[in-house]
Formats: structure tokens, C-alpha cells, sequence
């Protein structure tokens, strides 16, 4: 009763949330991602709970639509993924291929329901067939179960370690925009799909879990991924912000590394590295804690892929070592300057751009070698 309970809870929460987010002013991409992955959670959670009763409302056939919804589920978390970290636009047309593997299951289905009336039923989650359905077709079905869900769920966790890669080259922060929430969810659920089928496996066989109570467990802890995600979405600013809009800058990126492209010879390089030095020394855009790879390029003229050319080659490390580097350096001057004696040392880290306490310690101890009090004190 009490995990039936949880997963009637995770559904409404679904819909509450879908609800939170289309009060926003205007949706992006990510946002309407976001509320159709959440509505097919919503929907998914449903048909756990009802599945798991003595008498189910919903009919076999809408059961099986509702059995299925991990193949529809899966590759939309990717594409909202994709969209949040990478600025791919929202469209229809890329995200139908994806819903195949939904589309071509449900319509096995149908096919039997034309060969037998009742060829395969659901009972606490489970399919149980007919033994006039083929075993070949048997095997396709278990098998889009098996396969695409997992595949999809390596696909975004590749897809958010690429993102996270990439960061540094773009940003001098990554507090906020990491996306390290979504990452372990995304880990969690790869986790609970290969220990779902382990236990479908082994569990059952060896009396450990009963096929009853493995729906209603699986239910559950689908539903505590919807309280995260609430309680994640809600504290970080990435899915109430068009992040999308500053994320193209990191697929040029990657994508021009070698810097090809760029139109500038080693010459050119040596001249503005210069121009980048001063404009660092004299106007300080350091001390903006918000400051990107695209934001100063535009200070100075440049594209952003000339500006990385140029930290690149010519200090030998990315834009978010370059940036935090002169912060430091502004960091240690007003730690032994007499003027800053009645500030504290967090508000001076804040003064020199810094975002947080914890960033501002951590990056501080990598470069100097020391805490900024310790650095203070000698």
C-alpha cells in the first residue's frame, strides 16, 4: 500500500511540475523537453499504479501503451539533454526517429491483436503471451525493452560528459551550469535499469523479490526520480534560464580545434595575445563573475574561436584557467594590501569575480598552493 501510495505521489508531482514550468513568461526548447518527459513519466507512473491493482480500469490494449512508454521516455531525457547542454533546436522532425522503437512495438502488438484477440496480457507489470504468439516476435519485443532504454541512457550520460568537458573552454564557472544533478540521475537510472533486469533474472527465479512487488518497487523509485528532478530543477537556475542559447558557442568549439579557420598566422596571434593582456590589466573584465569565452571575445573584437586560439597557443591552457588565474592574482594583492585589512576573505574573493565560497577556495588552493588564509598568514 505505502509503495503504491509513492508512486500515485510521483505521478501528481509529474503533472504539478509540468504545471510550475509552463508558468514561466516563455518556454525554451529545454522547458518543452522537460514537461513532455515529465508528462510521460506522469503517465508511466500511472499504469504502474494501476496495473498493480486486483482489478485494473484501463483496457489490455492501453495497458500495453503504458507498459511501453520506457522506449519513448528514454530518448526524449537525450534530447532534452542535447538541447539543454548543446543548443539543439526543438523540432519535431529530429525527434520522431527516436520515437520508432515506441511506434514499432506498439504496432507488433496490434498485429497480434488481429492474429489471436488476447495474445498477450499484463499482470503487476509483467507481460505474460499467449503461446500462439511466435517466439521470434516475442524476442523483438523483449528485446526493444532491453536495448533501446540502456541505449539511450549511455547516449546522455555521453552526452553530459562531453558538455561538462567542454565547459572550461567556455566559461571561467561551471557552478550552475555543470549539470552534475542531471549527470548522477542520469548514472542512477542506468544503474536501476541493469539492476531491474538482474533482479527480473535472478530475483525472481531464486525467491528474492516476487513478481508483484517488482513493478511496485521499480514504480517507486522511478517516483523519487521525479522528487529530484523537482527538487534539482527548482534550486538550479539551468532549466529556468535559455541556457541553449549560450551553448552553440561550445560546438564551434569542438568542432575547430585545430583553428583552420581562424584567419590568424602565428604573427597575428603574438599581437593579440598582447591586446588580450592588456585589456585584462587595465579594464579587469576578470572581476565580472559571469564572464564567458564569448562575452570577451566581443570585448575585443574577435570571434570566440580566435580568442581560444589565442589563450590556447599562447598561455597553454583553457579560458577558465586563463580567467580564474588573473582573479587569484587580484586575490593575493588585496590579501597583503593594508587597505583591504577590514574585508573579509571571502568578500574579497567575491570582489575579484569569484561566484562562491567553495569555487573561490578550491581554485585559489589549486594555483597558489594554499588556502587564501594561509596565504594571508605568511
Amino acid at each position: 500500500m505505502f509503495l503504491k501510495s509513492l508512486i500515485l505521489a510521483g505521478a501528481v508531482q509529474g503533472f504539478f511540475l509540468i504545471l510550475l514550468v509552463k508558468t514561466k513568461k516563455e518556454n525554451s526548447d529545454p522547458d518543452k523537453l522537460l514537461m513532455t518527459w515529465l508528462g510521460i513519466i506522469a503517465f508511466q507512473l500511472l499504469f504502474y499504479y494501476d496495473n498493480l491493482a486486483i482489478s485494473p480500469l484501463a483496457p489490455n490494449c492501453i495497458q500495453w501503451l503504458g507498459f511501453s512508454l520506457p522506449l519513448l521516455s528514454s530518448p526524449i531525457l537525450y534530447r532534452y539533454i542535447q538541447t539543454l547542454s548543446f543548443g539543439d533546436k526543438f523540432q519535431w522532425g529530429k525527434i520522431g526517429i527516436h520515437l520508432l522503437p515506441y511506434a514499432v512495438f506498439n504496432f507488433i502488438i496490434f498485429c497480434l491483436y488481429l492474429i489471436n484477440s488476447i495474445p498477450a496480457t499484463l499482470s503487476n507489470g509483467i507481460p505474460h503471451f499467449d503461446n500462439e504468439a511466435p517466439h521470434w516476435v516475442v524476442y523483438c519485443l523483449l528485446a526493444l525493452l532491453a536495448i533501446v532504454p540502456g541505449y539511450y541512457t549511455i547516449l546522455s550520460l555521453l552526452a553530459l560528459l562531453k558538455y561538462q568537458k567542454l565547459l572550461p573552454d567556455n566559461y571561467s564557472y561551471t557552478e550552475k551550469i555543470n549539470l552534475n544533478w542531471l549527470k548522477w540521475i542520469v548514472i542512477s537510472l542506468l544503474i536501476l535499469f541493469v539492476t531491474v533486469f538482474i533482479i527480473i533474472k535472478y530475483g525472481v527465479n531464486y525467491g528474492l523479490l516476487t513478481y508483484h512487488n517488482l513493478f511496485a518497487v521499480v514504480g517507486s523509485i522511478l517516483s523519487i526520480y521525479v522528487f529530484f528532478i523537482g527538487y534539482f530543477g527548482l534550486r538550479q537556475t539551468t532549466i529556468f534560464i535559455n541556457i541553449a542559447a549560450t551553448t552553440n558557442l561550445i560546438k564551434e568549439t569542438s568542432a575547430q580545434t585545430s583553428y583552420k579557420n581562424s584567419g590568424l598566422n602565428d604573427e597575428a596571434v603574438d599581437q593579440l595575445f598582447q591586446k588580450v593582456k592588456r585589456h585584462m590589466e587595465e579594464n579587469k573584465p576578470f572581476l565580472d563573475e559571469n564572464l564567458s569565452l564569448a562575452a570577451l571575445a566581443g570585448q575585443l573584437n574577435l570571434t570566440p574561436n580566435q580568442l581560444s586560439q589565442i589563450i590556447n597557443q599562447k598561455s597553454a591552457t583553457n579560458f577558465f584557467n586563463f580567467i580564474n588565474g588573473y582573479r587569484v592574482q587580484a586575490v593575493k594583492e588585496k590579501l597583503t594590501d593594508p587597505a583591504y585589512g577590514h574585508y573579509s576573505i571571502v568578500a574579497i574573493g567575491y570582489d575579484c569575480g569569484f561566484r562562491s565560497k567553495s569555487s573561490f577556495n578550491k581554485i585559489f588552493k589549486q594555483m597558489a598552493g594554499k588556502t587564501p588564509s594561509q596565504y594571508q598568514r605568511f
